[in-house]
């Protein structure tokens, strides 16, 4: 109410329009005259006025989290499609200094590092918009005696007076004893603390964010890092690298220090290949050379998968890659062929039996250039594939001869030579997919 009063006061000064969005979490008999209320005065002082009523103790169980995180997100889901709707540049958020005081305490009792004794962000971009606290400044009593001087009417929300949340708890017991006990001001030298930490974690991040730029490495679906250079910097920023790297792929969830510390320990030991699950689907591989940080495989080839190819033609794959395949004369080709393209002997490869697949057991193969035929694993491990990349990568087949490992090598007894008259050309395309 304070917050709303505060921006209306100097909207027409300051050139904007107002927007006022509320969520209705239904968990109080009194939530649907407080919505009611809320949309009235809206109207009356003829501001747009977006609401949703959400069942958050159903999101709690449908999502596994607890209520007050499902509160948060649906709170936050309203908010931001309210400022999709209305080409809103800002949301104003009422957060005070007793809510940021609460936030840190709890944050370090919780276990935290620099990012978290920061608390409550006085502003932040997301998806577009910005995110304000005005307020953040401002002791609870200070707020409310705002909306006594001017007349407003704010609801208090009963549950704020339940001992059965674990913020409730702190904010009506472990706060003030503090402030008996130890420190009268216990409040604003916590917000002291947030402030100064606020500015030690945007050094930290702008740090971070100019050295990942520099040193990740990115493909659609991963992003690549030298475990040689990524050692040389100190876990203070290496850290907050592989945070930004895994926000690419999960980006409302973190990495919490446990899952940091699997990573350190994994790209310092000794070990050639290894895998830590992360947070929101996200997986990290290593290898010899590289940490790997990988979300979901939007176009890859689902594994195990057999196809046969249409020659001449085009053959869909599911994940929406493409297999184009034409037959030319040898003086009509342009060389080099690019990476996702094959140059094959059309009269060495037997008619109508053409297929392309994912690896099987025992699969041998014979590289262009090698002077025989190999296990296919030993063929990926020269080459440094990743194994969590292995079961993916397409194969182009002859009965059980591999004829093109897509995107690496063809096989030798398949190669244009001089004899050749004909050719086989097969083209990978990757398509992105609607959606």
């Amino acid at each position: 109410m304070a917050l709303l009063h505060m921006l209306k006061a100097i909207s027409d000064s300051s050139g904007f329009h107002l927007v006022v969005a509320h969520l209705n979490h239904c968990l109080r008999p009194e939530a649907d005259h407080e919505e009611a209320e809320v949309r009235k005065l809206a109207e009356s002082w003829s501001f747009p006025f977006e609401s949703s009523s959400v069942d958050i103790r159903h999101l709690k169980k449908a999502r596994g989290i607890s209520e007050e995180e499902a509160g948060r997100l649906a709170r936050y889901n309203l908010f931001f499609a309210a400022a999709r709707k209305h080409n809103a540049a800002k949301i104003a958020l009422g957060h005070h200094l007793d809510d940021q005081a609460e936030t840190v305490l709890l944050n370090i009792l919780r276990g935290t590092g620099v990012d978290g004794l920061a608390g409550i962000l006085p502003s932040y971009k997301r998806g577009g918009v910005t995110l304000v606290r005005p307020l953040l400044c401002l002791r609870r009593h200070e707020i409310e005696a705002y909306c006594r001087n001017h007349n407003l009417y704010p609801f208090t929300d009963s549950s704020n007076l339940e001992t059965d949340y674990t913020r409730n708890k702190l904010r009506l017991e472990l706060i003030p004893r503090l402030e008996k006990e130890y420190n009268p001001r216990i409040r604003e030298a916590l917000y002291g603390l947030a402030a100064l930490a606020f500015e030690d974690r945007k050094f930290l991040h702008d740090l971070a964010r100019k050295k990942y730029l520099d040193l990740a490495g990115f493909g659609r679906q991963e992003t690549f890092f030298s475990r040689k250079k990524l050692s040389t910097f100190p876990a203070s920023l290496s850290s907050r690298i592989l945070r930004m790297a895994h926000k690419r792929y999960a980006s409302s969830r973190e990495l919490d220090r446990f899952h940091i510390k699997q990573i350190f320990d994994l790209a310092a030991s000794d070990k050639t290949t290894g895998q830590v699950t992360l947070p929101g689907n996200v997986n990290l591989y290593l290898t010899p050379e590289q940490l790997i940080i990988a979300g979901g495989l939007n176009n890859k080839v689902e594994a195990p998968f057999q196809k046969y190819l249409k020659v001449p033609g085009k053959t869909l794959l599911p994940g929406g890659s493409l297999v184009e395949t034409r037959v030319v004369n040898k003086e009509d080709l342009h060389w080099p062929p690019s990476k996702y393209q094959a140059y094959l002997d059309y009269e060495r490869i037997p008619a109508g039996n053409l297929m392309i697949r994912t690896r099987w057991p025992g699969a041998r193969f014979y590289p262009q250039g090698s002077p025989g035929r190999k296990k296919l694993k030993d063929f990926f491990i020269d080459q440094k594939i990743p194994r969590h990349r292995r079961d993916h990568l397409p194969l182009v087949t002859a009965g059980d001869e591999i004829v093109w490992v897509v995107g690496l090598r063809i096989a030798q007894p398949y190669r244009v030579t001089g004899d050749t008259r004909r050719v086989l050309v097969l083209s990978f395309k990757k398509m992105r997919m609607p959606g």
